[in-house]
């Protein structure tokens, strides 16, 4: 291949962009699957270095475009690369679920499609091993490793084995803490939900430059993140604390119940529990809505 081979390709790649439509972005992961099928390595090589963007996002990049079975759900895809490439994760039959419960849709965020593809792995955790699969490795864990490690640590490795179609049985599951935790993502789901109603309007009215103080792209950004991001960004929008106990007590209480879900840690929830019993002493009109977040989101 000549120079002016990878002058094309560096051109067509000018042209091209990755926070368009998602045909657009496809264009540019399908320029870049063929420069990879066409160009020597050496070529290939000093085209992704003369790129404008990193080894990272190119490497994304060109795996959505080897690919062949993202093209013919373009219409369910959310035009963002990254979440693109999230999708191109997913094996087969993840793929086709993802697609039959209505999760997959143009709407989906990264976060939705991770909470939503643990709990599918979740729910194949509690079947029968299939008969034409045999262990392969077992993996050992120290005794004090904490909750939060050891969650954080089988979520990334179901990523790692759903990438290749395996599946994970862990020892010792129990059936009540299978329920429990089952239950927890139940609950955390129909909070979120509660509060993206909840606080659309608040959302659309907010000026960009708030957004951007929290780093937050989206309403469920702001559902979804730390609570710092969450009190920080409503207290800037309202103008100050007492404005936002006003508009957003409601929101901040079902914000806690809906961290209270989330964590594993028998500490952390000790401490939401905690944090709703102060509100509930230090603004006495709250109590009655305190109690019933205590009944209904956190009876547990």
């Amino acid at each position: 291949m000549t120079t002016e081979d990878k002058k094309t390709f560096l051109e067509q790649l000018g042209g091209c962009s990755i926070t368009g439509t998602v045909e657009e972005i496809l264009h540019t992961c399908e320029v870049i699957k063929t420069a990879k099928e066409s160009l020597t390595e050496e070529a290939f090589r000093e085209l992704r270095e003369e790129w404008v963007h990193s080894e990272k996002v190119w490497s994304k990049l060109l795996q959505v475009g080897m690919d062949d079975r993202l093209a013919q759900y373009k219409d369910l895809l959310p035009a963002k690369y990254t979440t693109i490439h999230q999708v191109h994760c997913l094996t087969d039959e993840e793929l086709s679920a993802a697609i039959n419960e209505g999760v997959l849709t143009p709407e989906v965020s990264q976060g939705n499609l991770n909470r939503w593809l643990k709990d599918w792995r979740f729910r194949g955790t509690a079947q029968e091993v299939p008969e034409d699969f045999s262990e392969l490795v077992s993996i050992l864990a120290p005794q004090s490793v904490p909750d939060e490690t050891l969650e954080r640590f089988k979520s990334d490795l179901e990523k790692v084995v759903g990438i290749y179609g395996f599946k994970t049985q862990y020892e010792g599951e129990q059936t009540i803490v299978s329920l429990r935790q089952q239950r927890s993502q139940d609950k955390a789901q129909e909070l979120v939900a509660l509060l993206l109603k909840d606080l659309k309007p608040t959302w659309e009215a907010s000026e960009h430059q708030y957004r951007s103080m929290f780093s937050l792209g989206s309403l469920e950004d702001l559902v979804q993140g730390s609570m710092s991001s969450f009190t920080g960004f409503l207290n800037k929008f309202r103008g100050g604390r007492e404005e936002f106990w006003t508009f957003h007590a409601s929101d901040y209480i079902h914000k806690i119940a809906l961290e209270y879900l989330k964590t594993g840690s028998r500490g952390q929830r000790f401490n939401y529990r905690r944090r709703l019993k102060e509100i509930s002493e230090k603004h006495q009109h709250l109590a009655e809505k305190v109690n019933q977040v205590l009944e209904e989101w956190m009876n547990y």
